[in-house]
């Protein structure tokens, strides 16, 4: 019995050794703290983009402001850090040959445009910054640029039309091309 009551203490002595490390671990804890530092960047930016690729215009009405071209809408995105003004414009890189047939043309001053409920205007102005030329040009709108609005995204009904009171044109198709882009000023 001397033997059990041996083995029965050196077995207890040995989990008190146990415990007594487990014990000691608690509330251990790592060198540190290891910090790691989080940097993010938003790049800025402005992206347009429109629902349809091109807009028609069935059948031109000499002497008449009622060529009302097929509808746009027209999406700005951007994320700024500042300016003051987001600008859309529009504009014909050739102002006196805004829409071609063969070697007759219709001028950029006889195209109309306007953004939502906004008075149409015709593409006979200059270049607003970098975007644009001279003679050919028309800012369609500018939105504030303000520190609750420096991201944003807005989308717009773009009407276009020929405004040929006064004027008659030679039978055929006419092409041409419209430039938008938008600048912060």
């Amino acid at each position: 019995m001397h033997l059990v009551t041996r083995v029965l203490a050196g077995a207890a002595a040995l989990a008190l050794v146990g415990a007594t490390t487990v014990q000691a671990q608690v509330g251990l804890t790592s060198n540190g703290p290891v910090t790691v530092a989080l940097n993010a960047t938003r790049n800025t930016s402005i992206a347009l983009s429109t629902d349809v690729p091109s807009a028609s215009l069935a059948s031109i009405t000499d002497n008449s402001s009622n060529n009302n071209f097929s509808g746009i809408n027209v999406t700005a995105t951007w994320a700024l850090t500042g300016g003051t003004t987001l600008n859309l414009v529009g504009w014909f890189t050739t102002p006196a040959q805004a829409l071609a047939n063969g070697t007759n043309f219709i001028p950029s001053s006889k195209v109309e445009g306007r953004v939502g409920a906004n008075p149409f205007a015709a593409f006979s102005n200059g270049a607003v910054g970098s975007v644009g030329v001279a003679n050919g040009s028309l800012t369609l709108y500018s939105q504030n640029v303000t520190a609750g609005n420096v991201s944003g995204f807005r989308t717009d009904p773009l009407d276009l039309r020929l405004n040929l009171t006064g004027a008659s044109t030679i039978a055929g198709s006419y092409t041409g091309t419209l430039n938008l882009q938008a600048i912060v000023q």
